[in-house]
């Protein structure tokens, strides 16, 4: 289990948004007619958007109302018609979410078809069922101000200059119902649309979101401005995102029902059914329908964020018009040494803490596979820097990658890690949020392989220094020797072991959290210790022994079962090691591969001198 499963562990997952007090009933701004009052046979019509923002409407005719034991409760299953259907080649994929009527009268919205079947037949969710969403509480986004800081807090950031910590979280208060649907019959999925990374991560990431495809673009400019004080109207296009700017992803349909007070409803079936959501909502432009035979779908783009997806649920999708909530912000600085040019991307990703590191590890990928060309070997430096509320001058990580197949993906790796761990924290909720990958990319293997390991002698007693040769060679250059000093502790005696390694390679022993004699328990530490993380570009030396005893012999386990060393945190067993001299670390312009040992005897130097030093320990 490597560090970064340890740390998410180690933690409790308690991040949520805030929730809202309470729910209140949506009462749309036209009439509405149950289903118990429907007969097959009424005729009505639907509202939808097929081409540019012009809503359009159609015929349809009741065929029978479904009932359900699951969410939604009542499916109504209509048979439409008309030149709108006949041109779209059917209900496609996109209308989910159109407003049906009967009488004008508002009975619910589309929301399932069958694919490889008849496209003019599709089922309605009930009003009624889509209004139920609003009996779940929303949880809005807020940034509460900093809270005050104890006497020892301030002592802490006068040390270190760095973190604060603040947190307010609370759970989901009510479960969701299962999804049933009549058999064969699929959601009109909203058109899933990525645009701006590499086609093999737009891949993984429609996976990540549960989707078996998605289509390619789906962005007019690199910007989605936002509207203020919108006028949405039933049947009018929309899209729900989830990245935005030179990264579009999201997925389009049609907005039901508006209320009086800015709230909405729109899909009749769920997005990715995550429940409370905080999910900007855009109108969007729809550029053609797409007749398919396993089902129509429309091509969209987004235009401008008019409000706030707040509900993901079984029966559909509802927000409020007007409620913008606050963003991740994403930037990637990227060079590319080979070409010798920069470019910079930016983009933002919805605060959502558990997809949100892996949703912008992959665009950051995809992005470096687009900006450098190519998937395969190389070297890349990258440096990661979080902003946020509570960083106080941010935490940045620099690390080099090398890889002999897929660099951009070896590369993000630690990244997406990394940033799982901040996300999911439980001490701080880190909003908003400003994430910066700064990376330079060359095909290159810039290697450095430890060939050699000498010492001058093999016996010698505690208190000596002794010289370290250590034998380097860069990828296919010259062999090189570098010479480190270390002066063995006073306290050692035996059978020693001289260790010289590459950053990352059987890095120090992390007992404490793996035996669980410590963990993290606040937020500053949690960054300590990942700051404490070695990099693969480093050399380290380390001398390994056990500690003589008091009686001149080996530790034993009756006086000190559990040793201190053993109970140490990764951040507190490096910083002691380097005190003692007994780890060394040295930076370098290469990935360091490779790893020697050498055992050396150790005979006890001066017994006062040994005496004094453990009197002290």
């Amino acid at each position: 289990m490597n560090f970064f499963r340890l740390l998410i562990c180690a933690l409790v997952l308690l991040l949520a948004p805030a929730e809202q007090s309470e729910a209140s009933q949506f009462t749309p701004s036209v009439p509405v007619l149950g289903v118990e009052n429907l007969r097959p046979g009424m005729k009505g019509y639907a509202l939808t958007v097929v081409s540019g923002r012009e809503i359009v409407r159609f015929p349809v005719e009741i065929v029978s109302v479904i009932p359900g034991k699951g969410s939604p409760k009542h499916l109504i299953m209509i048979k439409a018609s008309g030149s709108v259907i006949a041109a779209t080649g059917g209900i496609a994929a996109g209308m989910s979410g159109s407003p049906v009527y009967i009488d004008g009268k508002l009975i619910g919205a589309i929301g399932y078809g069958w694919n490889f079947s008849e496209h003019t037949l599709g089922l309605v969710t009930s009003f009624k069922d889509m209004a139920s969403i609003w009996s779940w509480p929303e949880k809005t986004v807020s940034i509460p101000p900093a809270p005050a800081l104890t006497e020892a807090e301030k002592k802490d950031r006068e040390d270190d200059g760095r973190l604060d910590e603040e947190t307010d979280t609370d759970k989901e208060t009510k479960e969701e119902e299962d999804l049933i649907v009549p058999v064969g019959a699929e959601p009109l999925s909203s058109p899933l649309f990525i645009d701006g990374i590499s086609t093999r991560k737009a891949r993984e990431t429609a996976a990540l979101l549960g989707r078996d495809m998605y289509i390619p673009g789906g962005g007019f400019t690199d910007a989605v401005p936002v509207e203020m004080n919108a006028k949405m109207l039933p049947g009018d296009a929309i899209t729900v995102l989830l990245a935005w700017g030179d990264v579009t992803i999201g997925a389009t349909g049609t907005l039901t029902a508006v209320a009086p007070d800015g709230r909405f409803i729109a899909f009749a079936h769920p997005f990715l059914g995550r429940g409370a959501v905080n999910y900007p909502v855009a109108r969007a432009y729809i550029h053609k329908v797409i007749p398919s035979l396993e089902s129509p779908f429309k091509v969209g783009s987004p235009l401008q964020i008019v409000g706030t997806v707040t509900q993901d649920r079984p029966q559909g999708i509802g927000g409020r018009i007007g409620y913008f909530t606050p963003s991740i912000s994403a930037t990637l600085d990227f060079s590319d040494a080979e070409r010798n040019i920069k470019e910079r991307k930016r983009f933002h990703v919805v605060p959502d803490p558990f997809i949100g590191a892996k949703l912008t590890a992959g665009v950051f990928t995809g992005l470096i596979d687009d900006l450098w060309g190519r998937k395969g070997q190389g070297t890349a430096t990258l440096t990661l820097n979080v902003q946020g509320r509570g960083l106080i001058n941010g935490w940045t990580r620099t690390n080099m990658f090398f890889s002999d197949s897929d660099l951009a993906a070896a590369a993000l790796k630690e990244a997406s890690e990394l940033l799982d761990v901040v996300f999911l924290n439980p001490f701080a909720e880190i909003y908003p949020l400003g994430i910066t990958v700064t990376t330079e990319f060359s095909p290159l293997p810039k290697l450095m392989y430890i060939e050699g390991l000498n010492l001058k002698g093999e016996s010698f007693s505690s208190g000596d220094t002794v010289e370290v040769d250590v034998l380097l060679r860069p990828y296919r250059k010259k062999q090189v020797k570098k010479t480190f000093k270390f002066t063995i502790p006073k306290d050692a005696s035996g059978i020693c072991e001289v260790l010289v390694r590459g950053g990352g390679i059987e890095p120090l022993n992390q007992s404490a959290i793996i035996q669980g004699w410590k963990t993290i328990d606040n937020f500053r530490q949690l960054f300590t210790e990942m700051s404490a993380l070695e990099t693969n570009n480093e050399l380290i030396l380390e001398f390994n022994y056990e500690k003589r005893s008091k009686g001149g012999k080996g530790r034993s386990n009756d006086d000190d079962p559990v040793s201190k060393e053993e109970q140490e945190l990764l951040s507190e067993l490096k910083q002691r090691r380097l005190k003692d001299g007994t780890l060394q670390i040295f930076k370098s312009d290469f990935v360091v591969e490779g790893l020697l040992r050498k055992l050396i005897t150790v005979s006890p130097g001066d017994s006062s001198q040994s005496e004094e030093s453990e009197t002290e320990s």
